[in-house]
């Protein structure tokens, strides 16, 4: 229809034009709006922990739906669920999602409203408790397997975090280990990471590392685990096992002659304290060169490589300060009993010489030598090689 400039439009014409636009935009309408009135779906739940089940139902409100089945399809179209239209067209099913899910309910080419639920993992966490100095072995389980994510294990030391894992997942199960550096109250934590479902997290039962008294003589875990934390500070010890033998005595009475603590071989909860966080010696002499050192004050010796020391040595010198401070070498060696009873002697200064004796007090009490136990004299002797220096000093 053309209307000339001018002209002017008859009220009757303008109604019907009105009349038959919002007739069009009603046609146009309908689909969408049938839709959703003739399907519709509701979920028991938006959020659930896997393995439990979201009821899903809806009713149908076109007659000829009664019997008919209804599909419950995901974001991708796929049919994850259906159910039966009773006498009211109302239908009722389950479902337990392994991932968050966008759900609609659709009969035939009717489709309902979106409804999003939501999963939260399943999350379980044991820890093994651990002497200090030992690992505390972790172990856990997560579903549903996370497709591409992971977990992070945190452990806790009163109620602070000090170290996290990652450990690899495939499987459900998971293990991952720490070492206990510090005495404290420790739990332990999961939680997922890289994944979209629902933010969860699990922890364990808490345990207080144990801080045993041991004596020579003490047979235990707990033994070898002291054992393995002097060595790898530097205390000279043939091995770690679970006895606590002269050879940990005199290893525990250098420790704590380093730390300036009372020149006992026996361990107390105060002595594992310490060797959570102990003094580190250091050497006096500067120099990358192998060389050996001998603190008169605090009667240790020292193997010190690459400005270093690398391993600590119970030992007694000359009482009344008959063992003389100074730079000296190794200048002769026997590789047995001396005359004077000295095993294994390593000669520095005259007859002064790093030799193994029975006795090794705690104090200066040689006639100027440098006295190790029996069971390193072996080790000591075959580290000092002829040349080799040797710093004294106080």
């Amino acid at each position: 229809m053309h209307l000339r400039r001018g002209t002017r439009t008859s009220p009757s014409i303008a109604v019907a034009c009105v009349s038959a636009i919002a007739a069009a935009l009603v046609v146009s309408a309908v689909p969408a709006a049938a839709q959703s009135q003739i399907v519709s779906l509701d979920a028991s739940r938006d959020q659930m922990t896997f393995g439990r089940a979201v009821v899903l139902s809806g009713i149908v409100t076109e007659p000829s739906a009664v019997g008919q089945t209804v599909e419950i399809v995901d974001a991708a179209d796929q049919i994850v669920a259906s159910a039966i239209a009773d006498d009211e067209g109302r239908f009722r099913t389950s479902l337990m999602p392994r991932k968050n899910s966008t759900l609609r309910a659709k009969w035939e080419d009717k489709v309902s409203g979106p409804v999003t639920v939501r999963v939260k993992p399943l999350l379980t966490l044991n820890m093994k408790p651990a002497g200090l100095f030992g690992k505390a072995k972790v172990r856990g389980m997560i579903k549903p397997l996370l497709d591409g994510g992971r977990v992070v294990v945190t452990l806790l030391r009163n109620g602070r975090p000090v170290a996290t894992r990652s450990p690899l997942m495939t499987s459900p199960r998971f293990d991952t280990s720490f070492v206990v550096r510090k005495p404290g109250r420790y739990k332990a934590m999961v939680q997922p990471a890289g994944s979209d479902l629902v933010p969860a997290r699990a922890r364990t039962s808490a345990f207080v590392t144990a801080l045993p008294s041991l004596v020579p003589g003490s047979r235990s875990r707990s033994v070898k685990l002291l054992e393995k934390r002097l060595i790898d500070l530097g205390y000279y010890l043939p091995g770690a096992d679970r006895v606590y033998d002269s050879k940990t005595y005199d290893a525990v009475i250098a420790f704590n002659k380093v730390q300036r603590r009372a020149r006992v071989g026996t361990v107390s909860a105060a002595t594992w304290r310490s060797l959570a966080d102990p003094i580190r010696p250091r050497p006096r002499l500067k120099t990358k060169r192998f060389h050996i050192e001998i603190d008169q004050t605090r009667q240790v010796l020292l193997v010190v490589d690459k400005a270093k020391v690398r391993w600590v040595l119970h030992t007694s010198t000359g009482a009344g300060g008959i063992t003389h401070d100074g730079h000296f070498v190794v200048s002769r060696k026997l590789g047995g009993t001396s005359g004077g009873g000295l095993y294994y002697p390593s000669y520095f200064d005259g007859l002064r010489a790093i030799h193994g004796w029975p006795s090794v007090p705690t104090y200066p009490a040689s006639h100027g030598c440098s006295r190790v136990p029996m069971w390193a004299a072996q080790w000591i002797y075959g580290l000092a090689d002829i040349g080799t220096r040797v710093i004294i000093y106080h």
